[in-house]
């Protein structure tokens, strides 16, 4: 058995449409999360994650501020990986909702009063709960 290690980034994409804030979440094998992917070697961990963003969903997003990162453990195939994904806070610039249907499901905007409920892991329930203090420091979500 060996151990293996990858570096992965992503953002928690919010706009803002008619007085509502919407996050944007990507759904694979009926699994919500937040769009990521993994870090090359010669990028930035931020340049990583608008990559990331747009590849996966075909959303354009600009870095506000780093949330903070998650690791986890699990297997593929006879390798146990280690995990590490760091989040940014970031905000929707454009483009239109176009899965990338090889890595996801589907990508949805998502009221931001339904993330948390929507949301299946309790370690991207924990970054969500960031990224909304971050929007009241911001001024974008009432306290």
């Amino acid at each position: 058995m060996s151990v293996k290690w990858e570096f992965s980034a992503g953002g928690v994409v919010f706009k803002e449409d008619q007085d509502q804030i919407y996050i944007l979440l990507i759904k694979n094998k009926d699994r919500y999360g937040f769009p990521k992917g993994n870090i090359e070697r010669t990028e930035k961990r931020e340049d990583a994650a608008v990559r990331e963003v747009k590849e996966e969903t075909g959303v354009d997003a600009e870095v506000l501020d780093y949330l903070g990162n998650v690791e986890y453990w699990y297997r593929s195939g006879v390798d146990t990986i280690h995990k590490f994904v760091y989040y940014y806070l970031m905000k929707y610039v454009g483009g239109e909702l176009n899965p990338q249907k090889e890595e996801i499901e589907s990508a949805e905007w998502v009221p931001i009063n339904q993330v948390e409920e929507k949301l299946s892991f309790d370690k991207d329930k924990k970054i969500f709960s960031l990224a909304v203090k971050k929007l009241k420091q911001l001024s974008k979500v009432n306290a």
